[in-house]
């Protein structure tokens, strides 16, 4: 029983001793992984409260992690500097400076190395453009190439001087060949035998200007229809005509206001009176134009009622320099503005 009883008190005793190391070594595992863990951690306080330890500290050197770098931000940059143009695929930008405007006609255009002459307008000095893939050409408001662009053209170019290549650029090329017409109103001076030529004296400018005739020509008259032979020295006539480089301006559509010795009959509203010349200007109903009429005191009917607004009717004959009235009769029917208000 003794024997007995001594096994069970030694099977005991080493029993609590395996269990006191073990519990003694994971104490140990435990404070070596805490320790560790803070390594890297500064401490909360010198003065720890907690009873100190008699077991040497674990330590764990651990390697500091590297500093992240920043990297610069890529950029995209749209200047012509930083992204220059593929001289292979793409046209050069344009060139920096300001637009001319240079106006006159095509003499030279070279199909092939893609170039324009213009003779501006006023006999200037002939001025070379390039046309590439950076031009614009129009023709009468329709786009097209420069096969579009002729000899002879009136055209209109909006030009840039480049000075790299001592070159002028042009950037917008405008063809205008449907010119309208011009118009000259004057006095018959000279009309050739055959009816080919008239010159006509221009009523503003006072200078003789000649016209070619032809079958193109079409002929009317303030009284109705009129001819060729109606265009005769002293008559008044109206000149639409077509301007044409280089040649004669041809005559279109002639219009005969008056002629020596026919009679006309004006009715209007007196806009100028002046008793010393015995003249008078009259706005026509008729066609919304004002004349000047010479006439003799003897011949008005009631030249006490003529007047600056009064209403008129003359008669008159053109004799090749002025109109001359015979007859002037004054409207007294109508009443004025002023008379009327006095009257109510």
């Amino acid at each position: 029983m003794r024997l007995v009883g001594m096994r069970g008190i030694s099977s005991g005793a080493v029993l609590a001793l395996a269990l006191t190391v073990t519990l003694q070594a994971q104490q140990d595992n435990s404070t070596a992984i805490e320790k560790g863990g803070q390594a890297a951690q500064p401490a909360a306080s010198s003065n720890p409260t907690g009873p100190t330890s008699q077991l040497p500290t674990a330590t764990t050197n651990v390697p500091p992690a590297p500093a992240a770098t920043a990297q610069p931000a890529t950029s995209y940059s749209t200047s012509a500097e930083d992204n220059p143009y593929d001289p292979v695929l793409e046209p050069p930008p344009l060139p920096k400076g300001r637009t001319t405007l240079i106006g006159g006609i095509a003499v030279s255009v070279d199909h092939v190395r893609n170039r324009i002459t213009v003779q501006p307008f006023g006999r200037g000095q002939k001025v070379k453009v390039i046309v590439d893939e950076r031009s614009h050409i129009y023709r009468n408001g329709t786009p097209t190439t420069i096969l579009g662009v002729r000899k002879d053209d009136r055209v209109y170019v909006d030009t840039m001087f480049n000075p790299k290549n001592d070159k002028v650029l042009a950037r917008n090329v405008r063809v205008v060949t449907d010119i309208g017409l011009a118009e000259v109103r004057g006095q018959v001076i000279a009309a050739s035998s055959s009816h080919d030529t008239i010159t006509v004296r221009d009523l503003l400018s006072a200078k003789p200007v000649t016209f070619s005739i032809g079958s193109v020509t079409s002929y009317s008259s303030s009284k109705g229809a009129a001819s060729a032979g109606d265009v005769q020295p002293g008559a008044l006539i109206d000149v639409q005509f077509a301007p044409r480089r280089g040649e004669r301006d041809m005559a279109r559509v002639i219009t005969i206001v008056a002629k020596p010795g026919d009679n006309y009959v004006f009715a209007g509203v007196v806009t100028n009176l002046d008793m010393r010349t015995d003249s008078l200007f009259l706005d026509n109903k008729s066609d919304d134009e004002n004349y000047e009429l010479h006439f003799t005191p003897a011949d008005v009917a009631d030249l006490q009622q003529l007047k600056v607004g009064s209403e008129v009717t003359a008669r008159a004959v053109f004799d090749g320099k002025q109109y001359k009235a015979s007859n002037i009769r004054i409207d007294t029917s109508a009443e004025q503005p002023g008379e009327q208000s006095k009257a109510q």
